[in-house]
C-alpha cells in the first residue's frame, strides 16, 4: 500500500524537527507529541491530517503489516523506527486526531 503524501510531508517534519524543536518527543506524557502533530496541521492543513489519520487507520487494522520496515523503506526521515514505536506514533497521532472533531 503506497503512503499517501501526507505520510512523507509528515514523516519529513518529524524527522527535522524532532530533536531541535521537541527534546521530550519521546516521554510517555500523554499529549507529549501534540505540539508536533499541530505544527504538522497548520503546515499542511486539515486535509493532510485527515488522509493521514485513515492511513494510518488502515496501517493499524492489519497486525501482519511491519510497519517498522515501511518507515525505513518509505518515509523521509533517515533513521529507525521499530514497528511497535510506529504502532505506538499511528495511535498516537489519531488519538490527537480524534479531539479535534
Amino acid at each position: 500500500m503506497k503512503p499517501p503524501q501526507s505520510f512523507y510531508d509528515f514523516t519529513l517534519q518529524l524527522h527535522q524537527d524532532l530533536d531541535l524543536i521537541y527534546p521530550e518527543w519521546d516521554s510517555d506524557k500523554p499529549g507529549a507529541r501534540y505540539a508536533i502533530y499541530e505544527d504538522f496541521r497548520q503546515g499542511y492543513g486539515d486535509q493532510a491530517v485527515l488522509e493521514l489519520s485513515k492511513y494510518g487507520e488502515k496501517l493499524l487494522a492489519d497486525d501482519k503489516i511491519d510497519l517498522g520496515t515501511l518507515w525505513f523503506n518509505e518515509s523521509k526521515a533517515d533513521w529507525v523506527i521499530q514497528d511497535q514505536g510506529v504502532r505506538f506514533l499511528f495511535r498516537d497521532f489519531l488519538g490527537w486526531a480524534a479531539s479535534l472533531s
